[in-house]
């Protein structure tokens, strides 16, 4: 279990790891800049687990720290906080592997894309409360072959797992705010 949630948190921190340079380079706002401007939202989220919660840090970080315009951050990111979990994807393979370790069920390469696929479009549909993932993932595990019983032992264990991911989201949410700015021709005010 203590390899699962490193492995976890591992995941979502090499995630949010990749979207700076991302937005480096599709938006155009440099790594530092938009790492400063993360930095309030993140600490909410991380502190409550909430990416709902850290909407308001989000809207700010996006207007002052970023310069992007309100009428994108007024639309984007309110959006983005309730339907795109980037999270989704890593925690639901993650607990997948772990699972299928745990009571000894091999999963193949059919399985994971199983997952991936479904995991890249449940995840708007998941209720934005804690844990809420989950229920979308029970239907899916039997599936593919794995107990149900399994998504007891993630929940139980999601606590910490839980505040990376929510991090994850939320620096996704900003970085998709500054993609979308970039594409509407947007440029982000100077700092």
């Amino acid at each position: 279990i203590g390899f699962y949630i490193a492995a976890y948190c591992g995941a979502s921190l090499f995630m949010t790891a990749l979207i700076y340079p991302a937005v480096a380079l599709f938006g155009g706002i440099p790594i530092r800049r938009f790492a400063r401007a993360a930095l309030p939202a993140q600490l909410i989220a991380f502190s409550s687990s909430s990416s709902i919660a850290s909407l308001p840090a989000l809207v700010e970080s996006a207007e002052d720290g970023l310069g992007l315009p309100p009428p994108i951050t007024g639309f984007v990111l309110p959006l983005a906080v309730s339907m795109f979990k980037i999270a989704g994807p890593v925690s639901w393979t993650v607990g997948a592997l772990f699972v299928g370790w745990f009571y000894g069920i091999p999963l193949h390469a059919r399985e994971l894309a199983t997952i991936e696929f479904a995991a890249v479009f449940l995840s708007f549909a998941a209720p934005g409360i804690p844990r809420g993932a989950f229920i979308m993932l029970t239907p899916l595990f039997l599936a593919i072959g794995l107990p149900a019983e399994g998504i007891g032992i993630l929940i139980a264990v999601d606590a910490i797992p839980d505040t990376f991911a929510t991090v994850l989201n939320v620096t996704g949410d900003l970085a998709a705010a500054a993609l979308v700015a970039r594409g509407e021709g947007a440029t982000p005010a100077p700092a």
